[in-house]
């Protein structure tokens, strides 16, 4: 009979996907009293922990804390989810839990959503994966769980050596428990700048521009001494410690690591066009779709073929062929395409999330590929994901909206609107007179003019770059004055950071 129980006990384990206290082999730790366990964290990290512990105890409700405001509620009544009492319980699930922590701690509501829009956030300063490990995480961290972002379920907050703190499932309390009884830990990201691990982001301090059809690049500080990378170059990239030009004769050469000598090519000729993501690189070659993966000397994979635009994201990849048909997939680079919709005029693929315009109606889906889709908005001419927000060009008026795909939309711009980015917390707008005006924080916040007779712009993290009249000007930190000329003609194309996620690059 005992043996009957536990093998029934073992079987609910299984289904529910709960993950053993330690794997086989491993010795268990006695759970620590729950608080700042490390150091390295923001003030506002270090808060947050603390009002996270304050919570331990707070039953698991599913649904629970997602109210208009952060706060405890009843969940939701919802069998399919092992969940089929939690309309009775007040408490917390794991999204509404980390919500609730960090609004006490900084007395703003600014990880709301679910654990896949929280993973989206475009509060976070800095994101890790599951290659990198617990090395660079801090307290004050979340955690994310799933096999890829489309299919995260679960969130927590990193306490410090390995623990966690968390609201685990239905039935149980928010608690302190060990990371590694998490079999799918996929990334964590960080809300406020802080860490002694981390370093900076590969590539995110470096500059690039074509100069007549050379390519230099600095690296560091502003005002360090360019370094010439390739000539005859039509269009290039960076992402991370890599760097990829097309050059006039179609062939497409990269390089990772320094600034030094180290060109690989990646195809001798005939490439119209390429993305960088990760260790992913990817090239249209009369029409077909070629991704390599890993090292640069890997061998491409063929994805598709009569392929009119494609993007890159994380491990998914995304192609809208010539008739308007939109496939994507995600994992290896193997079968596994996904026909989303028909008839799309142009898509962006960011997260968990995918987004298409088909008829000047921009539709959204979120969490996996056959998801349905929500209409957004009607008469859109562009569009862009960034985070957990969207933006849309309806006209002359650039409106955005931060969450779910819910309502929500926020007029940021009213008309004038020739071009814009999103970028982090950062919006910047391009207006008919040529002024470039950057607003930071909320969607409500005032707009900062930054420069005028502006041509091209682009934002990275907290560096702002704009192109006027071949010039090129960079500045770093706030959005007052600071602007450094990198380059004072002659410019046509140029990159900061290495930031592949955003496709407005001039």
């Amino acid at each position: 009979m005992v043996n009957t129980v536990v093998r029934l006990l073992l079987a609910v384990v299984v289904i529910i996907g709960v993950a053993p206290s330690a794997r086989a082999g491993q010795a268990t730790r006695a759970a620590p009293d729950c608080g700042v366990l490390a150091g390295g964290g923001a003030v506002e990290a270090e808060r947050a922990v603390v009002e996270a512990c304050g919570l331990v105890g707070t039953p698991y409700s599913w649904g629970g804390g997602h109210g208009k405001e952060p706060g405890i509620t009843y969940g939701i009544c919802d069998p399919d989810h092992g969940a089929p009492n939690d309309c009775n319980v007040r408490g917390l699930d794991c999204s509404g839990f980390v919500r609730l922590a960090y609004a006490l701690a900084v007395d703003e509501d600014i990880i709301n959503g679910t654990t896949r829009i929280q993973w989206q956030s475009s509060r976070a300063v800095e994101r890790f994966s599951r290659e990198d490990g617990l090395g660079p995480l801090v307290p004050g961290d979340l955690l994310f769980y799933g096999a890829t972002a489309g299919r995260i379920h679960h969130v927590s907050m990193y306490l410090g050596d390995g623990w966690i703190v968390e609201a685990p499932q239905s039935g149980q309390l928010v608690k302190v428990s060990e990371h590694s009884r998490h079999r799918d830990y996929f990334g964590a990201l960080r809300l406020f700048p802080g860490g002694t691990g981390s370093g900076p982001v590969p590539g995110a301090d470096r500059v690039g521009y074509v100069d007549h059809g050379e390519l230099w690049v600095a690296e560091g500080e502003l005002g360090a001494d360019p370094v010439l990378q390739e000539g005859g170059v039509r269009q290039f990239r960076m992402s991370g410690k890599r760097i990829a030009v097309l050059n006039d004769q179609g062939a497409l050469l990269a390089k990772e690591g320094d600034l030094g000598p180290g060109w690989a090519t990646v195809n001798p000729d005939s490439v119209t066009d390429f993305e960088l993501s990760g260790d992913r690189i990817g090239y249209l070659d009369h029409g077909e779709l070629w991704v390599k993966q890993g090292g640069l000397d890997a061998e491409p994979v063929l994805q598709e073929t009569d392929v009119r635009e494609f993007h890159l994201h994380g491990d998914r990849v995304g192609v809208l062929k010539q008739d308007g048909t939109l496939l994507v997939k995600e994992g290896d680079l193997g079968p596994g395409w996904v026909t989303v919709e028909t008839g799309v005029t142009d898509f962006q693929l960011f997260g968990a999330r995918v987004g298409a315009l088909k008829n000047g109606e921009l539709l959204v889906k979120d969490e996996e590929l056959t998801s349905p889709w929500v209409s957004q908005e009607h008469g859109v001419s562009r569009f862009q994901l960034s985070g957990d927000r969207i933006a849309a060009l309806v006209g002359e008026a650039l409106v955005v909206k931060e969450g779910d795909l819910g309502p929500g939309w926020e007029t940021v711009a009213a008309d004038s609107v020739v071009d814009f980015q999103l970028d982090t917390d950062r919006i910047a707008v391009l207006r008919k007179s040529g002024e470039l005006v950057v607003k930071e924080g909320d969607l409500t916040a005032s707009w900062v003019s930054q420069e005028t007779g502006v041509g091209a712009f682009q934002l990275d993290g907290v560096r702002v770059a704009v192109l006027r009249d071949g010039a090129l000007l960079v500045k770093h930190g706030d959005l007052g004055p600071g602007w450094l000329t990198v380059n004072p003609d002659s410019v046509t194309a140029f990159q900061i950071g290495a930031d592949l996620n955003i496709p407005t690059r001039p």
